[in-house]
């Protein structure tokens, strides 16, 4: 993969994560989200003048613009709450297990913590829009 592969597909990645904050503030979501997100970025490197920046920004929203759907969006959003939710139960069957077996505080309270992240996880993940 050459370098500027490599930075359109870091500047994707960037943006899908930055999408869901660039929603909020915008009322969009999915991948009208995703492309107003790519266009505020490519304003700024256009002011700012980083002309490789604005070629791998202008390359990532063609291939939203070609590739984008809000149901594909909306099928992995879901797949990984589904992953998140099978973490969380698997976890607190260890945890039950580990109880019922009086193993040693220690363990019992790193599989809590475990827990206690697997939750925070799954939330995070039901409040996001896809």
């Amino acid at each position: 993969m050459n370098h500027l592969s490599k930075t359109a597909l870091t500047l994707l990645l960037a943006i899908a994560a930055s999408g869901a904050a660039s929603a909020a503030d915008t009322q969009l979501a999915g991948c009208a989200a995703k492309r107003e997100s790519i266009r505020s970025e490519l304003r700024q490197a256009k002011e700012q003048g980083l002309s490789d920046k604005v070629a791998g920004l202008t390359r990532a929203l063609d291939e939203v613009n070609a590739h984008c759907r809000d149901s594909t969006l909306v099928e992995r959003h879901n797949k990984k709450i589904v992953k998140a939710q099978a973490k969380v139960n698997q976890t607190e069957r260890s945890l039950r297990l580990a109880q019922e077996a009086n193993k040693q505080p220690k363990k019992i309270a790193k599989l809590e913590g475990k827990l206690e992240k697997a939750r925070a996880e799954l939330t995070a993940l039901q409040a996001q829009q896809p």
